[in-house]
């Protein structure tokens, strides 16, 4: 009967297994293991690199809010970071916009 060998899941991923499966490239792996972004272990001539480590390469994709709620709580973040208006400038802005103050 032929032996069969039972798939482990991967402690940890060479760097052209992690370049092929996370879609990045080899010098930006390189890269970003030179500038210590990216840990990894060298074993023989080999560098390996974590999943999770790679995972955390990974930056979120901020885009347009897509409800109301987000676009309020968004702007209501911009107002709380802003700058008060001084008086001459919120008058500016008043005529601007067409009001009166």
């Amino acid at each position: 009967m032929p032996a069969t060998t039972v798939p482990r899941p991967h402690s940890r991923f060479t760097l052209q297994e992690a370049a092929r499966l996370r879609r990045i490239g080899h010098s930006t792996l390189r890269r970003k293991i030179a500038d210590g972004s990216l840990p990894a272990e060298r074993i023989g001539r080999r560098l390996y690199v974590r999943p999770n480590d790679l995972d955390a390469l990974a930056q979120p994709v901020v885009g347009r809010p897509t409800n109301d709620r987000a676009v309020e709580s968004a702007v209501a973040r911009i107002v709380a970071d802003a700058p008060r208006l001084t008086p001459g400038q919120l008058e500016r802005l008043a005529v601007i916009l067409g009001g009166t103050r």
